[in-house]
């Protein structure tokens, strides 16, 4: 494998100043004219290779390149090269990007193909949301005041002006760390939830960011309760993918039970209106009375009569 080759002549150069093209053709078993093509590759890669020709020529890396570097394998370099490909779909910046050219230099000469793909929602509202990411990414390097308008999750709205420290990407979320003027203190800002952004010319002194830690969700955890549910098998995925197979007591060729625990929260309740026809709460107890009445003052919108038996 090409990107193998490439991946060990880089550590071998790493180890020794200099080796002629055709004691590395004979050490890799391929002729000297792709020996020079792989130097071409590197080299376009950013990798500083160079190559010298006469009695003392040979091919060898810059001086300044060569440090104490842990053996990456072909595979070490396609994982990373993966990993950095879904952040980099989630948010650009011209370092992010500089590395993701040379991985795909390196990578696109072996001509593989990945084995695990990974693709983002392309919503106009998720790319609005990224280009706002990458806008408040370059801010955190520049060390610039933001100033902006916030409505909080009860719909609440201030004006804000902040120190950005962190981008998180959370549940296919993104959030802000940054420290409240106004509060004076670390807080973390919901991306969707913030508008009237702007950048000020006034920089400030940094200071120590907190550890972040994932508790803002489970400190606005509303109470959760058990609900039973019968759900079609049309439904199958998406509920899988939120509470796991362990969840489902039992089942038929149509439907399976399953018993969860939900918040007593508008949330819960629209998670399950997605699912539409696809399942019925079974259980009496608190959230299917809230379900109702939820689902009442839903249909007071749009209905001038409303039924209040609601099954």
């Amino acid at each position: 494998m090409r990107i193998a080759r490439l991946i060990n002549l880089i550590m071998l150069l790493l180890r020794t100043e200099k080796i002629s093209a055709p004691a590395l053709a004979a050490r890799f078993e391929v002729s000297v004219r792709t020996i020079y093509r792989d130097v071409e590759t590197l080299s376009m890669a950013g990798i500083p290779i160079y190559a010298s020709r006469g009695r003392n020529g040979g091919i060898g890396l810059m001086a300044n390149y060569k440090v104490d570097k842990k053996l990456l394998t072909a595979d070490d370099i396609r994982n990373l090269r993966l990993a950095l490909n879904g952040v980099h779909t989630l948010i650009a910046n011209p370092k992010m990007t500089a590395t993701m050219q040379k991985l795909n230099a390196l990578y696109a000469a072996d001509h593989a193909d990945d084995h695990l793909l990974i693709d983002y929602a392309n919503w106009p509202g998720t790319q609005e949301l990224k280009q706002l990411a990458e806008q408040i990414d370059q801010t955190i390097e520049q060390h610039v005041y933001l100033e902006f308008k916030y409505s909080d999750r009860n719909g609440n709205q201030t004006s804000r002006r902040v120190e950005p420290y962190r981008l998180v990407y959370k549940s296919e979320r993104w959030y802000l760390q940054a420290y409240s003027v106004e509060r004076a203190d670390f807080r973390m800002f919901r991306l969707s939830r913030i508008h009237e952004l702007g950048i000020t010319n006034k920089s400030f002194e940094p200071r120590a960011v907190p550890t972040l830690e994932f508790n803002f969700n489970e400190r606005l955890r509303p109470e959760m309760t058990a609900v039973t549910v019968q759900v079609n098998n049309i439904a199958r995925g998406p509920f899988v993918e939120r509470f796991g197979n362990q969840v489902i007591e039992s089942q038929t060729a149509a439907t399976f039970n399953a018993t969860v625990e939900l918040p007593l929260s508008e949330n819960a309740y629209l998670f399950v209106l997605s699912m539409g026809q696809h399942i019925k709460i079974i259980s009496e107890g608190p959230f299917y009375q809230g379900f109702q009445q939820y689902l009442k003052q839903v249909m007071a919108q749009y209905c001038t009569q409303l039924d209040t038996n609601i099954e």
